[in-house]
């Protein structure tokens, strides 16, 4: 590479990493003053529209973004591609089902004494409805993963690689949920568990992103990961209050993270910058 070819790609370089900077603050700060502004709102009506504002503002932050800069959105993995990729919208079903249930056996090692886990589905048909439903949340889940991962993604990738724009990735996830852990009883221990599975999952949604080359099954994965935890009940109030029922604990969330670095290492799909 020339001298001229390389300061050419650090200037190209310099121009994503100011986008990204610009989206990343603009998400951060704004949506997390609507998570405040929702729940600390008295009204439920009110405090509806703050959570929904917060729920898809990186979503739209990111078509504003791309129509402005003429990149359109045609590169942000807003097609379903389910005839080419259904195993993979089989694997965000199965792989957040086993995540959520696979977290019950793992809390006596985390939690000791202090929790126990009941499930409040004890039928196979409950636990298939409320699999349906939270497919259905794909369209609230959305709203995140068309940002984070259909425009945010690719741009940390281009100037970190692949494995640092995960762990990035996740970092951003946690800090996007502030404004609700500051409602917790614990929100220091909430956020890094948060931020520590997100960084983990990364990798399982970036290697179902990249194969599929839809946002959708990562939507789903969320969707359902938001779900399930709503019918799982715990004997102890302490687990409530110091970390937020959606967040997967944190062991199977290792697991299937190594599973999708590992897909992605063995497929090729780890980009690494020079």
């Amino acid at each position: 590479m020339t001298f001229k070819e390389k300061q050419q790609r650090m200037g190209e370089q310099r121009g994503v990493l100011n986008e990204i900077t610009v989206y990343v603050l603009a998400c951060l700060v704004f949506s997390n003053m609507c998570w405040y502004l929702g729940y600390s709102n008295p009204n439920a009506d009110s405090a509806a529209i703050f959570i929904i504002a917060a729920s898809y503002l990186p979503m739209f932050l990111a078509l504003v973004v791309t129509q402005i800069t003429k990149e359109g959105w045609n590169n942000l993995g807003v097609a379903f591609h389910i005839k080419e990729s259904w195993e993979i919208y089989v694997l965000s079903v199965l792989a957040t089902l086993v995540i959520m249930y696979s977290a019950y056996p793992f809390m006596p090692f985390i939690f000791g004494k202090k929790v126990s886990v009941i499930f409040s589905l004890k039928t196979a048909g409950e636990i298939c409805l409320m699999t349906v439903l939270g497919i259905l949340c794909l369209i609230e889940c959305l709203g995140e993963e068309l940002g984070w991962i259909g425009y945010l993604f690719p741009k940390l990738e281009k100037i970190a690689g692949t494995v640092v724009a995960c762990i990035v990735l996740g970092i951003v996830r946690g800090i996007y949920h502030i404004g609700i852990l500051i409602f917790m009883e614990y929100p220091v221990q909430g956020f890094i568990e948060i931020t520590v599975s997100n960084i983990c999952l990364s990798f399982l949604m970036i290697y179902m992103f990249k194969k599929s080359k839809s946002i959708f099954p990562c939507s789903i994965h969320h969707g359902i990961a938001n779900l399930l935890p709503v019918f799982l009940k715990y004997d102890n109030s302490w687990y409530y209050t110091s970390v937020l029922p959606m967040v997967v604990c944190i062991i199977p969330a290792a697991l299937f993270g190594g599973y999708g670095f590992w897909q992605m290492k063995r497929q090729k799909m780890i980009c690494n910058v020079r």
